[in-house]
């Protein structure tokens, strides 16, 4: 809970900046009061036990890590124990597990080789365990507030934090506990951020600081510190308002070196005030109602009267010098710093001009009938503006107009710098212009104020990101077009290539059963030749019967033949012999008979064998036919079923071809949706612009304008009380703020800078007004704190959401958890939640350009990126081997660069969630990256204090620097991309060219 390193990864830090920490730790940890033990005597497990364990055991001992079983990461664990029991039963030492293993030294615990600088307990830290579990082991709770927080030191001024302002005005730079606020230009501290809840006086949190984040408006910042974020409000200061200020009722002017002002008083006396000693120097009574006091020169200022009288009195006593009668009433007058030529301006818009108080006709100024405004610009130069617009610069000397200027708008107000040659004209158009004298060009035009200005930015980066997204998915359409056409044809094929596949099968199986049938065919014939040939060796065992039989019978009648034949041969007499005759012709008539029978029986055999033969000859051919025949179906058969698998192969794939190509039908209406969406998007997107920027035009009149004492910032004041500032070298808008008495601001009032920090605005017709322009930072809210679960621990990284209503904040223990929570920004509601997505600490987080996705990077070594919506992790980028430091998105959304203590950078296709290109060579850790501006380079910081620029698409270095000696921990890039802040060890800001990285200087 609570460590001794304030940096964001105990491992990357080096010997030398890992002093400063121990030091820092040392101061604003959490400390033991002086006797280390609660009042009563008892060791405080809070206090002094859970420290020691998470310094040295928690690291391998924690819930995702459980050497042994054993976790040390939450009291319910430590009771249970690991895999060796309970680490303690009795209150008596010798018997604790714990104790024991901390102290034996066959195998140390922590090992002495360990990955996460683990140590030995120290014989004070043995001790305290041992008289803990001696008075019972009791496990006592505390809060944040039960941390004794030490102050730290204003010398101990390491940065850990950077961040620049979206308007380029500011830097505000973490110093330990302490933040300041940097003037951009000039490295002057403009503001410190300070909490006055805090018992140490002068910081922003007990811990050290180290996140910074700026609201996209630039009117909030968040600062990180040990489980707290709190947001700053940038708010108009209260003035102080001098002496001569508060009795003043009308015009007012301060002497060229600003050391005096002249006003008129409640009665209309003009008093002379010296504005260091406050005291008044001299009065001189009014003659008639002031119109309008100049005061050019040190030694004399100019009354105007309404009555037309110009009085000049001397500045060291108010005796009057000279009084000047005009034919006119007077609206404004002004003084040549040489104080020999004043002006007048009427108020029909006519000018007057004296020489050493005489008048000088100069016909380029009688030309002139419609003048607003007048103003000297060197001893010899006066610029008249008109209501027609132009604003001639006229040379008294010599008579002649050596330049016009067209405001394209009735000009209101004139103002002239202080060290260079310009001059600003202000406009009813709401617009004020500073031209070059001496060329007449046209250098700046100040309009909008700076939140309008950031709008529009903004906006003009949604639409270039809107459009080019737009171009990439019209292109997209035309490849799901060409796909789907692929699709197509590649179905056609597969339809085709089934089908024939189809056919191939049809026929196969067309021949297979033919061949079959034949099978069966030549079967029958078979069988019939068998039964032939069956019926013939039966006919023939019985024809052969027949004739054994009948030759049987031919013997015997036969025998019996011959038999009667001899006895008819012996008989004579007629009867006997005559009957034997019969007999023998009866005899031999059967034999006949018999013999015809055989004759019969023996053809008969003959046939019958011939039958069988020729049927034994038919089952033979017939047989080796339907060998033949059986092969060829066995032949068939496999042709059939290599048909069937191959059309069940063309079945398959004609599913996956019309799955496919049904898919990429699918995407066009899917993809032609986005596109409407997108479309829609950049037309609301550029009705929103339009709106803004007509809305940022329409700006009241300009009533008066002046150019501060450095000249490097501009006041214009409008006919609605409103005041803007500009930065006097760009143009671009400060701040706006608002006169409490709009009646101020009318069309005779004039602005006159008090100081570089008060603007004071006058008319003839009442008092003054003075306004603070240098706004102050003040604590509006406070997410979490010290006593509050909401942020698990230090907060490491912070990054407001595009409408700056939300801000991601990224903690987690280290070696255990990272935690990302969204929460609202004026309530500290929190409205996403993403947990577990992070094993170790989080230590950046970035919303991406169009606000959908949060890139989130954890010394786990991965990156998450975190559907906002949804809440959902839907990437991840992994492939860096040591801490991820740092991230930064390109402004297309793209891509996403991150930097490791690896010592790489590594540049991520977010849309295929793919590693682009790996850029090395570096010499240490790089500790920051950022994109510049709206291009493809990065610049990034190293803990060598290297800073580098590298090409991202190619990985090609452009150019490199150094802060040697110091260990740099925070990069910042101006919106424009022009220059390059950071910080580290050493507490000092050092500012490049992002161009060469040239040095402009170290503050």
């Amino acid at each position: 809970m609570y460590r001794f390193i304030p940096s964001k990864t105990v491992q990357m830090i080096r010997f030398s900046s890992l002093l400063t920490c121990v030091c820092i730790a040392g101061m604003i940890a959490m400390t033991a009061n002086a006797e280390s033990t609660t009042p009563d005597g008892a060791v405080s497990y809070a206090r002094e036990i859970l420290p020691i364990l998470q310094q040295n055991c928690v690291a391998c001992h924690r819930a995702k890590q459980a050497e042994g079983g054993l976790s040390l990461e939450t009291v319910k664990a430590l009771l249970v124990g690991g895999d060796s029991g309970v680490l303690w039963e009795s209150t008596d030492p010798a018997a604790s597990l714990l104790y024991t293993r901390l102290t034996d030294d066959n195998d140390p615990m922590p090992p002495e080789e360990n990955t996460v600088g683990a140590k030995r307990l120290t014989e004070n830290q043995l001790t305290r365990i041992r008289n803990w579990i001696a008075q019972g082991a009791t496990i006592d709770q505390h809060s944040g507030a039960d941390i004794d927080w030490q102050p730290v030191p204003e010398t101990i001024r390491s940065s850990y934090s950077l961040a620049v302002s979206p308007d380029d005005q500011f830097v505000a730079v973490g110093h330990a506990n302490r933040v300041e606020l940097l003037d951009s230009r000039t490295g002057k501290v403009a503001d410190t951020l300070v909490d006055d809840q805090l018992s140490q006086s002068g910081v922003a949190d007990v811990d050290v600081i180290q996140a910074i984040a700026f609201s996209p408006l630039g009117d909030r910042i968040a600062t990180g510190g040990y489980r707290t974020v709190r947001i700053w409000q940038r708010l108009p200061n209260t003035a102080e308002v001098p002496p001569a200020l508060q009795r003043a009722s009308g015009p007012v002017a301060f002497n060229p070196d600003h050391t005096a002002v002249a006003i008129v008083n409640a009665i209309g006396d003009v008093e002379v005030w010296d504005l260091e000693s406050r005291e008044k120097r001299i009065s001189v009574p009014a003659s008639a109602s002031v119109a309008d006091v100049a005061w050019g020169h040190q030694d004399s200022f100019v009354i105007g009267y309404e009555t037309g009288d110009l009085a000049i009195h001397a500045a060291t006593d108010g005796s009057p010098t000279a009084v000047l009668q005009l034919d006119h009433s007077i609206a404004s007058v002004a003084q040549s710093p040489d104080g020999h030529t004043i002006a007048s301006l009427g108020t029909e818009g006519q000018i007057r001009l004296f020489e050493s108080q005489q008048p000088k006709p100069i016909p380029s100024l009688d030309a002139v009938k419609d003048a607003t405004s007048i103003v000297f610009t060197s001893k010899n130069q006066l610029v008249v503006g008109s209501a027609s617009g132009i604003a001639t610069v006229i040379d008294h000397t010599s008579g002649k107009a050596l330049h016009q200027f067209n405001h394209e708008s009735p000009i209101v107000a004139l103002a002239t710098s202080h060290t260079n040659n310009r001059i600003a004209t202000g406009g009813s158009d709401g617009q004020s212009k500073v031209w070059n004298l001496d060329d007449g060009k046209l250098l700046l035009t100040l309009s909008g104020d700076r939140k309008s200005r950031l709008r529009i930015q903004s906006l003009d980066d949604d639409l270039r990101r809107e459009e080019a997204w737009l171009q990439t998915l019209e292109k997209q359409s035309e490849v799901l077009k060409k796909s789907l056409e692929t699709e197509d044809a590649a179905l056609a094929k597969v339809k085709e290539a089934r089908e024939n596949a189809s056919k191939a099968l049809a026929e196969k199986t067309k021949l297979r059963d033919e061949t079959a049938k034949q099978i069966a065919a030549t079967k029958v014939k078979i069988a019939e030749a068998k039964s032939q040939i069956e019926q013939a060796n039966q006919t023939a065992t019985k024809t052969e019967g027949l004739i054994a039989t009948n030759k049987t019978q031919l013997e015997k009648t036969t025998a019996e033949l011959q038999l009667l034949e001899k006895q008819a041969a012996m008989t004579t007499e007629e009867p006997a012999a005559k009957e034997l005759a019969n007999r023998v012709a009866e005899k031999k008539t059967q034999i006949l008979a018999e013999q015809k029978t055989k004759t019969q029986s023996t053809e008969q055999l003959a046939a019958a064998k011939k039958l069988a033969a020729e049927a034994n000859a038919r089952v033979t051919a017939e047989t080796a036919a339907l060998e033949k025949q059986n092969a060829a179906l066995v032949a068939a058969e496999k042709e059939v079923q290599a048909k069937q698998a191959d059309l069940t192969e063309r079945d398959q794939a004609l599913v996956t071809t019309t799955k496919t190509r049904d898919l990429a039908s699918l995407k066009i209406p899917e993809h032609q949706n986005i596109i409407r969406l997108r479309k829609n998007e950049l037309g609301e997107l550029k009705y929103r612009h339009t709106q803004l920027t007509a809305n940022a035009a329409l700006w009241p009149s300009v009533t008066s304008i002046a150019f501060s004492p450095d000249d490097l910032s501009i006041a214009v004041v409008d006919a609605k009380g409103g005041v803007r500032t500009f930065d006097g070298q760009t143009g671009a808008p400060i701040d706006r703020d608002q006169l409490s008495d709009s009646r101020s601001a009318t069309f005779s009032s004039g602005a006159q800078w008090v100081d570089g920090d008060r603007l004071v605005v006058h008319d003839p017709f009442g008092p003054p007004q003075v306004i603070a322009l240098q706004h102050r930072w003040k604590l509006i809210q406070s997410i979490g704190g010290i006593d509050s679960e909401l942020i698990a621990d230090r907060v490491t990284a912070l990054d407001f959401r595009g409408d700056g209503e939300s801000i991601a904040i990224g903690s987690g223990t280290p070696s255990r958890d990272g935690q990302v929570i969204i929460v609202a920004t004026a309530t500290g509601e929190v409205l996403r939640r993403f947990d577990n997505v992070h094993s170790d600490s989080v230590l950046a987080v970035r919303f991406s350009p169009d606000d959908r996705v949060l890139a989130t990077a954890s010394a786990d070594k991965t990156i998450r990126l975190l559907d906002v919506q949804s809440e959902k992790v839907i990437g991840a980028l992994d492939g860096h081997t040591h801490h991820v430091l740092s991230i930064s998105w390109k402004n297309d959304g793209r891509i996403l660069a991150s930097g490791s203590a690896d010592q790489t950078i590594k540049t991520w296709d977010v849309g295929t969630m793919q590693r682009i290109r790996t850029i090395g060579g570096f010499p240490d850790e790089v500790t920051s990256i950022a994109f510049i501006g709206d291009g493809t380079r990065v610049v990034s910081s190293t803990a060598n204090g290297q800073v580098r620029v590298h090409e991202s698409s190619t990985g090609a270095q452009v150019s490199a620097t150094a802060a040697p000696g110091d260990f740099l921990f925070a990069t910042g890039i101006t919106a424009d991309g022009t220059r390059v802040f950071s910080a580290g060890q050493k507490g000092s800001v050092n500012v490049w060219e992002t161009e060469g990285l040239k040095s402009i200087g170290t503050w």
